[in-house]
């Protein structure tokens, strides 16, 4: 006989989502057994108190997807405005269904709408999304953060705490307190979040069998609307936690794409609006992409930028703080996940990219045409050189390109090219490893780096046989402001629980950075994201446990700090 396990954390909410799931499989299919393995999680507990009391870091981010990727449940239901764009290796969301309203709802036992609350009232809600958008229609009232499922908020506005709050209509509808709902907030005065009213279902990549039983439960026009939100939120590296909004809806043949990024104090609201008259997955994420390229040239990433950065310049907290030493533009959620996670992130970027422009880089970016490969050693690489290599004529055909890991090859996947990269390990060393790189005599290599790069992978190489030369195309300096921002950090909060460190290079400016306030930095776990890090580390006296992720990508560094 059939079966699936349905994973599940243990909140009402998502206890009502398994079930409707099964109910939906049951329906489809008579002779399916299906079981809900609910979790009791500390994630789920983590909107109530402090994650750090309850014992565990990372709990909140991995375990369905663990029990996944462990063969212990088959399939995991989620509400898809809370699933990141970038998943683990080996899942994916097989399967959405139909899209519950989309709305956010005003819920209140005295004011019948927003537009009757008196000055100074105090709204609850926990979303950067809404108080930005609400604050700036109506700057009189008080937003207040209001945390807990959705039964515990509830019951915080009939304790009388706030004067109103605001949930997601899809959530009181689904638990049956659609009475609740005073108004309904139409998307021209609050543009709901990214998948909101979507459930998802995540699975193994490889289990054809699981997929083909979810097939009937699948809404083609959710994944349709669903590929323009997620687009929309990729272009613009968002979260679950920043000021965000993105709604499509499918009419008359035609998909409505619109977003929104806003300041969270109500002062700037930047919108954009699209339509196409395609109505296919392809087209809505072009559409999601277009909207996302028009808000970040209104000023969307300012705003992201300071709303990333503003930890920092908060009051003395007394969450423990997390340093994030990676530029701005590839942090992607993770200062949202340690959010979430009850962790203060702080971030100070320990390196300033700054591109060569000398003659000699541009006649050598010309003539791509000379070598047999080219190797690009770093994200800051493939993005500097391409640009430059795009500016040239771009890359040749018939060239090898190689990168040392998954996130350098993303970024060349952005402009068009795609790239050798290691499957296991990362960096220079896991791709020396390929068989194809055993052997490389005749081979013409050009490695593209920074002016600090690592010379031993083009000593190895020359050792194989390659004639190698190297594009130092960015220099590497330590941003102004960073030893002042790091000090003050160091000030407002005295718990230095974790860093973040993505090179060598970044850990040695890094200490330097610190000065005289070194050991205590040293102190905190270091998350490195290469053993050659973890090796510099030693050597630089480093005296907090150091732990090793699989690779520098977000998603590990953030793994690595959980375990």
């Amino acid at each position: 006989m059939k079966s699936i396990r349905i994973a599940t954390r243990n909140s009402p909410l998502a206890l009502w989502q398994a079930n409707y799931v099964k109910d939906q499989l049951q329906k489809a299919h008579h002779d399916l057994q299906v079981k809900v393995v609910s979790m009791t999680t500390r994630g789920d507990q983590l909107l109530d108190r402090s994650l750090i009391a309850a014992g565990g870091k990372g709990l909140f981010l991995k375990e369905l997807e663990v029990s996944l990727l462990n063969n212990e449940t088959d399939i995991a239901v989620h509400s898809m405005k809370d699933v990141p764009v970038d998943l683990p290796r080996g899942l994916e969301i097989s399967v959405v269904c139909g899209r519950e309203d989309a709305r956010d709802a005003f819920v209140s036992n005295e004011y019948q709408n927003l537009y009757a609350l008196p000055k100074g009232a105090k709204v609850g809600t926990s979303s950067l999304r809404r108080v930005a958008q609400l604050k700036n229609a109506f700057p009189s009232l008080e937003f207040i953060e209001l945390r807990g499922n959705v039964n515990t908020r509830l019951r915080k506005l009939d304790n009388g705490d706030y004067d109103a709050i605001i949930l997601a209509a899809a959530g009181l509808i689904r638990l049956g307190f659609h009475h609740r709902i005073k108004q309904y907030i139409s998307p021209e005065l609050c543009l709901p979040a990214v998948g909101q009213g979507i459930v998802g279902i995540e699975c193994r990549d490889d289990d054809d069998v699981t997929k083909l039983l979810l097939e009937p439960l699948h809404s083609k026009e959710s994944s349709i609307v669903l590929a323009a939100e997620r687009a929309m939120n990729a272009g613009l590296e968002g979260g679950c936690q920043v000021p965000i909004a993105g709604y499509a809806q499918i009419d008359k043949g035609k998909i409505r794409m619109r977003g929104m990024v806003g300041d969270p104090d109500g002062s700037k609201v930047l919108r954009s609006e699209t339509i196409s008259a395609k109505v296919n997955a392809s087209t809505a994420k072009v559409l999601g992409e277009q909207i996302a390229h028009d808000l970040l040239l209104q000023g969307a990433g300012n705003i992201l930028a300071s709303v990333y950065n503003k930890p920092m310049q908060l009051k003395k907290l007394s969450k423990p703080m997390v340093l994030l030493t990676r530029q701005h533009r590839y942090l992607g959620n993770t200062a949202a996940i340690l959010q979430r996670l009850d962790f203060q992130p702080t971030h100070v970027p320990t390196l300033d990219i700054k591109p060569e422009n000398n003659p000699e880089l541009l006649e050598i970016f010309s003539n791509l045409s000379n070598f047999t490969d080219v190797l690009f050693v770093s994200r800051n690489a493939a993005e500097v050189g391409m640009s430059m290599i795009e500016q040239q004529g771009g890359m040749p055909d018939g060239i090898r390109v190689m990168a040392v890991g998954s996130e350098t090859a993303k970024e060349l996947f952005r402009f068009g090219v795609s790239a050798m990269f290691p499957s296991e390990g990362n960096g220079a060393e896991a791709l020396l490893n390929v068989s194809q790189l055993t052997e490389m005599d005749h081979r013409k290599v050009l490695v593209v780096r920074g002016e600090h790069g690592l010379s031993w992978p083009s000593d190895e190489m020359r050792k194989r046989g390659a004639s190698v030369e190297e594009a130092n195309c960015y220099q590497q300096t330590v941003p102004q402001e960073s030893s002042s921002q790091l000090l003050q950090a160091l000030e407002q909060n005295e718990q230095l629980e974790g860093v973040f460190v993505h090179s060598s290079q970044s850990l040695r400016n890094l200490m330097v950075i610190a000065g005289d306030k070194r050991q205590r930095v040293s102190q905190a776990t270091l998350v490195a994201g290469s053993q050659r890090i973890a090796e510099t580390a030693k050597s630089l006296g480093w005296l907090g446990e150091v732990r090793v992720a699989e690779s520098p990508s977000n998603k590990h560094m953030m793994i690595a700090f959980s375990d």
